[in-house]
């Protein structure tokens, strides 16, 4: 669905019954009611008594029906039952609103404050009716879209006593859609979206999800919407065939079949004919794909606006008139059913012979012969994942599917039957099937002149792709716990992991992961990747390897390094300060010259120009050569061992830096592949480019992270600062924003999130700072704030300790640790905001409960807010 809010408009209506058939065990489900008012507000058109009246009566009278079908031998009637009414109406401090975002949060809020009058924490089984006197708004009912799991939901009965309005609405919190109309002006029964042919909203009335007053059972498309008719009672066609369908108010049998025409796709039931309804016995054809937005012909102006469809399977469906079948001004007449249809290409003609049990359906196809798109191959530089699909997009059949390849490998032809396309969400073109690609992994090892062509359902082939040359390595990376310095000063240690190697497409990817998910070092190195340690402190993390090919090792890693300075040791002869460019604290040795330190682990030892030794308990352990070269050389690693010792330095008329020593482990090392990150479009926008380089990209998180722009996220459409509901006027001098969400399975976050905004001016930014300060300094006063419906949200706020070098400095930053509301509501917030020049960076954590934040979590993001604030001085 394109909305996340379903409306219905209802400027008619009319009331008719059906009888029932006697049920099995019945779903209940309970309904409380809820009444909201403001200043000026006319009476409401139903009080919450009389909704609970139709509730009881009409509204559970009719989803009885809806959900009871002819044969059922399973449980899954659902019943609507009233529950709670708040006894006084809730005021709200200003007209409700009736679209947009602001509705949406009205609806959330609205909830949360009648279950805490009512005492209900946990309402995740309960539905709840809000009764609104007339805000202006042209709709007369508002649902939140569910799912067929859904055991919850909200909707708004808006200036309607109409227990169709609430049955409509609760269709939509159990994952159903519009049924729509297909009104083309020229008369024809299908065709092209555009010009001709239109989407009217809500004229599909055959159903309790058009905007007409039936009691007609769900259209097969939303019981397969909702689970009651299962994949294998819905055919689908390909070619000339004869289908016997069940009618769709039976609960066995063949209910529906799926067929595609091109790039249009049909849904067709059969249904009998009901006395008490318009409709005669026949066929009803439905379109799944859906129009553009300009197509859609809609009393309501949010769909005016809405984004476009998505290719994937939506909640939707537009029925085709197959007889005299009129829908104007919300008024209808006539009968949408009939036993013969051509379809949008004139290709395909349906016809059906019906009886009070079955229709016979006759479905005559041209034959397909047109072949599959010539498939073409990505950049052999890209195929770095095993399972990345090595074929762009585009390879799709036009007419049915491809179901297979072939390959040919230096001329030698084989069947390649290829691999479900990963990560795949239905379509309205294969509701059903996951189409079919060739990956990585799919190919043969080894080194070899490529190319392959699909084969559709029909068996046409396609022309061979472009043939390139293509290398396939099975093998996994080397790594075994071997490093050696690479440099080493005061502040940090460099070692190279000299035990990790690829032999065959050689290293590309060496990532060091927090608990967290972040990746808080990477390294591209073809061979020995780089490690940086802080000097003296300790690094714990998980190791990912990867070769070119996407064959990684991945294990637990951890280690320490220090380094000590050449004048922190003990020392015998004639020393001098040496040039900067050895360092601070380097020595240089004058005639004959000892140096002791301390150390243990793997020892490596820093010189500059002259020839030393090094020993042990009088032991020699290794001799560093001559050289007149004014630089820096390390020494191969010396293995002290777990247990303290000191090593000593000697030698005549040589620079001494210092010694590098450390220890480390790698275990746990099992074989991983390397995973494609999710295709980020957003990125083919220059200001969304740019942006992307100070907040959150795929790159900073571990591989099953998925990190991707939020709903909104490249616009200015959702605001920025929010904190403690308080007014922002900087919100409408910004210019651009990105805001981007980290999500994987099993996150222990509700939102991991960053978002970055380019204010108008330096002034804005300071502006913005300013009024987030304020806002902050009020919430900890007050403890939390009063929300639009007059709820008090309360915030407890806890210090933030110990902060890491590289954030921002205090004056161009607000750093937030709280608990939102308290209970089953609380919420764990860490907001990191930052600000430079004309840029804001937010880093927003939440967690669900009381627990709260541990101090190294804390600690954790706060250094990635440190690595925010590295991008943002940039």
């Amino acid at each position: 669905m394109k909305k996340r809010f379903s409306i219905l408009v209802a400027l008619a209506l009319a009331f008719v019954s059906v009888g029932l058939t006697p049920a099995l065990a019945v779903d209940e489900r309970v309904v409380d009611i809820v009444q909201v008012t403001w200043a000026g507000a006319s009476k409401a058109a139903i009080t919450p008594a009389e909704v609970v009246q139709l509730i009881d009566s009409d509204v559970n009278a009719r989803w009885k029906s809806y959900t009871t079908l002819v044969g059922d031998t399973k449980d899954r009637v659902i019943s609507f039952v009233s529950g709670k009414t708040v006894a006084e109406p809730i005021s709200i401090n200003a007209t409700m609103p009736c679209n947009g975002s602001a509705a949406s949060d009205f609806m959330y809020q609205t909830q949360s404050k009648a279950y805490s009058q009512l005492g209900i924490s946990d309402y995740s089984h309960r539905y709840l009716v809000i009764i609104s006197p007339n805000a202006g708004c042209v709709w007369s009912g508002r649902g939140g879209l569910g799912s067929k799991e859904s055991t919850n939901g909200i909707l708004v009965l808006h200036d309607s006593a109409s227990a169709f309005v609430i049955a409509h609405e609760l269709g939509h919190t159990l994952g159903l859609g519009h049924s729509n109309f297909l009104r083309c002006d020229s008369g024809s029964k299908d065709g092209k979206w555009g010009s001709d042919c239109k989407a009217v909203e809500y004229g599909g009335v055959i159903d309790v999800m058009g905007n007409l007053d039936t009691k007609s059972q769900l259209n097969t498309y939303h019981q397969w919407r909702m689970g009651y008719l299962d994949d294998s009672q819905v055919k689908q066609v390909w070619s000339s065939e004869s289908v016997t369908l069940a009618p769709s108010d039976f609960a066995a049998g063949t209910k529906a079949i799926f067929m595609r025409d091109g790039n249009s796709a049909y849904w067709i039931e059969y249904r009998r004919a009901n006395p008490a309804m318009s409709y005669k016995a026949g066929l009803v054809v439905f379109r799944l794909d859906p129009p553009p937005v300009s197509s859609v012909v809609s009393p309501n102006p949010e769909d005016a606006l809405a984004d476009e469809f998505s290719t994937e399977i939506g909640t939707d469906v537009w029925m085709l008139n197959l007889d005299n079948y009129r829908y104007v001004l919300s008024r209808e007449s006539g009968s949408m059913t009939g036993t013969k249809a051509s379809l949008y290409s004139k290709n395909i003609t349906i016809t059906a012979t019906t009886s009070d049990t079955d229709a016979g359906v006759s479905i005559i196809k041209k034959d397909d012969t047109t072949p599959p798109p010539t498939p073409v191959l990505i950049d052999v530089k890209e195929w770095k994942f095993p399972a990345l699909s090595i074929i762009k997009s585009g390879y799709e059949d036009l007419d049915t599917a491809v179901t297979g390849f072939e390959i040919s490998v230096d001329d030698v032809i084989s069947d390649l039957p290829g691999s479900p396309v990963q990560g795949w969400n239905p379509t309205y073109l294969s509701p059903f099937e996951t189409p079919v690609t060739v990956l990585v992994q799919d190919l043969p090892e080894g080194s070899y002149s490529f190319a392959l062509r699909s084969i559709d359902r029909a068996g046409n082939k396609s022309a061979w792709s472009k043939q390139v040359k293509a290398v396939i390595d099975r093998g996994h990376p080397d790594v075994t716990n071997d490093f050696s310095v690479t440099s080493a000063n005061p502040q940090e240690v460099a070692l190279a992991w000299t035990g990790a190697s690829d032999k065959g497409s050689g290293l590309c990817a060496t990532n060091l992961v927090n608990p967290f998910g972040f990746i808080t070092q990477s390294s591209s190195n073809k061979t020995a990747p780089i490690i940086t340690m802080t000097n003296g402190k300790s690094l714990v993390a998980t190791a990912q390897v990867f070769d070119c090919l996407g064959n990684g090792i991945s294990g637990d890693f951890s280690a320490n390094a220090s380094f000590l300075r050449a004048d922190k040791s003990a020392r015998t002869g004639r020393w001098e300060p040496a040039s900067n460019v050895y360092g601070v604290g380097a020595l240089k040795c004058i005639g004959k010259c000892s140096a002791s330190l301390t150390v243990q682990g793997d020892v490596s030892i820093l010189t500059g120009p002259g020839t030393s030794q090094a020993s042990i308990a009088s032991k020699n352990v290794t001799t560093i050569a001559d050289s007149k070269a004014a630089k820096i050389r390390i020494s191969s690693a010396v293995k002290v061992g777990p247990v303290k010792k000191v090593i000593r330095v000697s030698g005549s008329n040589f620079v001494f830096a210092g010694i590098a020593y450390y220890s480390t482990r790698f275990t746990d090392a099992f074989e991983i592949d390397r995973i494609e990150p999710a295709n980020d479009s957003s990125l083919s926008d220059k200001t969304q480019l740019t942006l992307s380089n100070f907040g959150f990209n795929a790159s900073d998180f571990s591989q099953e992270w998925t990190v991707l722009p939020m709903n909104n996220g490249t616009t200015l459409l959702d605001p920025s600062l929010d904190l403690c509901g308080a007014t922002y006027d900087s919100e409408k001098d910004r210019t651009e924003r990105r805001q981007m969400i980290a999500i994987k399975k099993s996150s222990p976050y509700t939102f991991l999130s960053t978002e970055v905004v380019r204010y108008s001016s330096k002034l804005v930014v300071e502006q913005a700072q300013k009024e987030l300060q304020n806002a902050l300094a009020k919430c900890k006063i007050d403890a939390g704030f009063t929300d639009t419906t007059g709820t008090f949200i309360p915030y407890s706020f806890a210090e933030i300790n110990d902060l890491p070098s590289g954030l921002l400095p205090n004056g161009q930053r607000v750093l937030v640790r709280t608990q939102i509301n308290t209970g089953q509501k609380a919420q764990q917030l860490l907001a990191f905001y930052q600000f430079n020049e004309t840029l804001l960076t937010g880093l927003y954590v939440i967690k669900s409960d009381e627990a709260g934040f541990t101090e190294a979590e804390v600690a954790a993001w706060l250094k990635v807010a440190a690595t925010m604030a590295t991008r943002l001085k940039k």
